[in-house]
């Protein structure tokens, strides 16, 4: 009788795990959008993604970029299964040439810089990276240009062949924001005397006197300029109305990039006025490899949990369907990420279809 039982038994467990081993526990990716039911990543509370090793390139470790792109890294780590670390490093055109060279697999640049790394133009000259993807817009880095409240420089236009405190070479505040706001006023890079420091130092500049103007890029407030209202009268120079959109018509790269935004009166010290400025988008940067699901989860990990970025930093709102995220491209988006925004009811065109 026990050895009935026992046959009876063996035999159980045989059909039971033959029945256990009829369905499959491995996530399949048949398509862009992950899957909500039944996957591992979803039992776990992850968005479904494939599991692989990416690096972000930022900038500087302690600004604003470094601090949000850890801030993405630890985001999609924590919710999908792609472990993401964030480099420290000099920033836009560093970022597009090592995102280029497959050295990263993201960069945080502004455009238009990412146009020229593809174009082969600019700082680009000689080198072109056709591999370079779109995947999203985020936060806005405000552009200001502060003479001496003394100075007779009351315009844009007026910084012609004077000294300009603008950013060293291959920095964004050079070439992107400084550059862009040089030709909402009608002059270029190679109109005015360059002096060729870092914001910090341009304060410095225009407090001893030995440049006429400096420009600085952050937030509504930055920090420079501040310091340098307490110690000194100074005035933000205004961009003139409409100067974007007369832009497009002969850089609409660069004018796909900015906004207006106002400075209200009082944001400075012995400021009277309003001063309209221009805002330059922060992009992502994606290299073609990169796959389109891992796109995907990565757009829906920044989506679904926007608001713990704007835990660590005050330009953490800005990444939004409303605000920043489907701004900025002026290059081939990744197909990954046209489809997820098409999946969230926007259309991303092909800024170089055709070309």
């Amino acid at each position: 009788m026990k050895r009935l039982f026992c046959m009876v038994l063996a035999l159980s467990l045989v059909f039971s795990l033959v029945a256990c081993s009829s369905g499959s526990s491995i996530a399949s990716y048949n398509s862009i959008n992950p899957s909500t039911d039944n996957s591992s990543a979803a039992q776990a509370g992850k968005i479904d993604s494939p599991t692989e090793d990416l690096v972000i390139g930022t900038a500087g470790a302690g600004g604003t970029w470094y601090v949000l792109g850890s801030g993405i890294a630890n985001l999609i780590t924590k919710y999908t299964n792609i472990n993401m670390t964030a480099s420290s490093t000099n920033g836009t055109v560093e970022n597009m040439r090592l995102v280029g060279a497959g050295r990263l697999d993201i960069g945080m640049t502004q455009p238009p810089a990412d146009y020229d790394a593809v174009m082969g133009q600019d700082l680009f000259d000689g080198e072109s990276f056709g591999n370079l993807r779109w995947m999203c817009g985020g936060h806005y880095s405000i552009g200001q240009i502060a003479v001496p409240a003394s100075s007779d420089i009351q315009s844009v236009e007026d910084l012609r062949g004077r000294r300009v405190a603008i950013g060293v070479v291959g920095s964004g505040v050079r070439h992107v924001v400084g550059n862009g706001l040089l030709q909402l006023g009608g002059l270029g890079l190679g109109d005015i005397e360059i002096i060729s420091v870092n914001q910090d130092q341009g304060t410095e500049a225009l407090q001893d006197g030995t440049a006429d103007a400096a420009v600085y890029s952050g937030g509504i407030l930055v920090s420079g300029l501040l310091n340098l209202s307490q110690s000194m009268d100074v005035r933000i120079l205004s961009v003139p109305g409409g100067s974007i959109e007369a832009l497009a018509e002969s850089n609409p790269a660069m004018a796909a990039a900015m906004k207006y935004v106002t400075i209200p009166a009082g944001t400075y010290k012995g400021q009277a006025e309003d001063v309209l400025t221009a805002g330059f988008i922060t992009a992502f940067t994606v290299n073609a490899d990169v796959s389109n699901e891992a796109v995907y989860a990565m757009l829906e990990a920044i989506y679904q949990h926007s608001s713990e970025l704007e835990e660590i930093s005050t330009s953490g709102s800005e990444y939004t369907l409303e605000e920043g995220l489907a701004k900025g491209c002026t290059i081939t988006p990744h197909p990954g990420a046209v489809q997820w925004f098409a999946d969230h009811g926007i259309t991303i065109e092909d800024p170089l279809a055709g070309r």
